[in-house]
């Protein structure tokens, strides 16, 4: 599902130092190679500025994007050390770009080209399956640039332009390729170079310290496409966003700050919906349910009644299928370690199309390709949304599915989460087995 991104080079460190305070500003844009008038497109900026670290010269980061999808805020900066020998430590500069309707994660190149030292007339080299041949010299904007051809087994897949004296990149025409071979073209173009004042380099400085330390906080692995902080990072980000706010004045990181936020304004009110529809179900005679299976028929009451019950509403989707895959793999793994104690766990898959009559097939044979890829053991009912709407239905608080529900013994909802459990992998999804664990103890205690 990944995109096939030729000739990409992630942010490699760069054998040359930029003088502290330079501020490089690109424009970019992706564009599907189709006559199609429609083709999908997107546009975007790349801001850079160097400083001196603690742990060695950096480039400091942030992109900016419009058109088909996109990071969330925390993915959108990031830093790139300079010293040769801190490698592992650097981010990739990426946009995210939604093609067929799946996400593509595409790798933008660092400012700084990596093979400075190698540039001279007529050199040639390589690494690792790319080969880059330097074929001339050319003056834009009063810079002398390397042009350089970057080819793969594909065929030529950049041409870059890299100032000879400082190896700053200039511009990048690049293919990339995404989906069932789909051509697209990434283009990059420096914008603006400027040094800036001692005062100003400190200020922006002290902001991209305060975003990546709430950066850090939040625990992100780079691959989230969706921001949904827990109640105590939230409280934690707000206490911080308004100093940010107020050292990001005037800086590359002022739009980011607000970003952020209006973001965190918008988790607190998903929060607050969220503990509201908790507060409303848990506790309370759970919605008098039919589970229909795809094949027509209806998991018997006697599978549900007097049991404990772990529902899980989600897009049962084989296409367009991104991870964590609602979790459905953790899932699997809980109902195999529970069922035996006579836990039964029902997916609910909610589909509108399950309900129309002329796209019912198409949607069935889609879930059941999933069930079939994630071999799930579990039964998985469709809904058209009128069931998960009974449960009361997150995406209308701006909070996206999993729902995931217990029900006890008695028919009382025991457990109501929305979103994905934070988990561990040797220990999945630990919240939601306590709470079945719990549900259990009580069903044995009336016995």
């Amino acid at each position: 599902m990944n995109c096939l991104l030729v000739g990409l080079a992630l942010a490699a460190a760069a054998v040359t130092e930029l003088p502290v305070g330079t501020e490089l500003q690109y424009s970019g844009s992706l564009t599907q190679q189709s006559k199609n008038p429609t083709s999908e497109a997107k546009t975007f900026t790349v801001t850079a500025l160097s400083i001196a670290a603690e742990d060695g010269p950096q480039l400091v980061w942030s992109v900016e994007e419009r058109g088909s999808g996109g990071w969330s805020w925390p993915e959108r900066f990031g830093s790139i050390p300079l010293a040769t020998d801190n490698n592992s430590k650097a981010q990739p500069i990426r946009v995210l770009f939604t093609h067929d309707g799946l996400p593509h994660p595409i790798g933008i190149r660092s400012p700084l080209f990596e093979f400075q030292d190698k540039l001279a007339a007529d050199a040639n080299w390589s690494d690792g399956r790319l080969e880059y041949r330097v074929t001339r010299k050319r003056k834009i904007k009063d810079r002398e640039c390397w042009q350089i051809e970057v080819a793969s087994n594909l065929g030529r897949a950049q041409t870059l332009l890299i100032d000879a004296a400082s190896g700053v990149l200039v511009s990048n025409d690049q293919r990339v390729f995404m989906g069932r071979g789909d051509e697209f073209q990434l283009k990059m173009e420096l914008q603006s170079q400027k040094t800036l004042a001692a005062p100003d380099v400190a200020k922006s400085q002290a902001a991209f310290v305060a975003l990546r330390q709430l950066q850090s906080s939040l625990g992100r692995t780079g691959e989230q496409k969706v921001v949904e902080l827990t109640a105590i990072q939230l409280k934690s980000a707000q206490e911080s966003i308004g100093s940010i706010e107020k050292q990001a004045e005037g800086t590359m990181w002022s739009k980011l700050a607000g970003i952020i936020g209006r973001d965190l304004q918008q988790q607190a009110r998903r929060l607050e919906g969220a503990a509201g529809l908790a507060k409303k179900f848990v506790g309370q005679p759970a919605p008098k349910s039919i589970f229909k299976l795809a094949d027509g028929s209806t998991i018997p009451a006697t599978e549900v009644q007097g049991k404990v019950v772990v529902l899980h509403f989600w897009e049962y989707r084989h296409e367009n299928l991104t991870e964590p895959y609602g979790q459905i793999g953790y899932l699997d793994f809980l109902n195999g370690k529970r069922k035996k104690l006579g836990v039964k766990v029902i997916g609910v898959n909610v589909d509108p199309k399950t309900g129309e009559r002329e796209n019912a097939g198409a949607a069935i044979r889609s879930m059941k390709k999933l069930m079939e890829f994630m071999n799930l053991a579990y039964d998985v009912a469709v809904d058209d949304g009128t069931l998960l709407s009974s449960y009361g239905d997150p995406r209308t608080l701006g909070s996206p599915l999993p729902l995931w529900v217990v029900i006890g013994h008695d028919g009382k909802i025991a457990h109501y989460h929305i979103g994905y459990y934070n988990i561990t992998p040797d220990k999945g999804l630990e919240q939601l087995d306590e709470a079945v664990i719990n549900a259990l103890r009580k069903q044995r205690e009336a016995q």
